[in-house]
């Protein structure tokens, strides 16, 4: 159980990251820059992980050999456009 010292200590961290919040929501400029920071990061990691996750599948994919279906439909389509050359 915290000691009073402790407790006031904790009560005025607590005030002091509330009143923060209350003026990033009362100033409209500083939340708008908060947002368009955290979108642009959210953004940006989604793309990154997705980029990461087609490369690993890529990958695996090589590594195993191919997809039988979808390599013969890939080898066709090379091959119409060459003929159409």
């Amino acid at each position: 159980m915290p000691k009073e010292g402790q407790k006031d200590n904790i009560e005025k961290k607590d005030l002091a990251s509330l009143d923060s919040i209350l003026d990033i929501v009362r100033d409209k400029k500083k939340l708008m820059w908060l947002n368009f920071k955290s979108g642009f990061v959210r953004g940006f990691a989604g793309v990154f992980g997705a980029v990461i996750a087609i490369l690993i599948i890529g990958l695996m994919v090589t590594y195993l050999g191919g997809i039988p279906i979808i390599g013969e439909f890939i080898n066709q389509i090379g091959e119409a456009v060459k003929t159409t050359k």
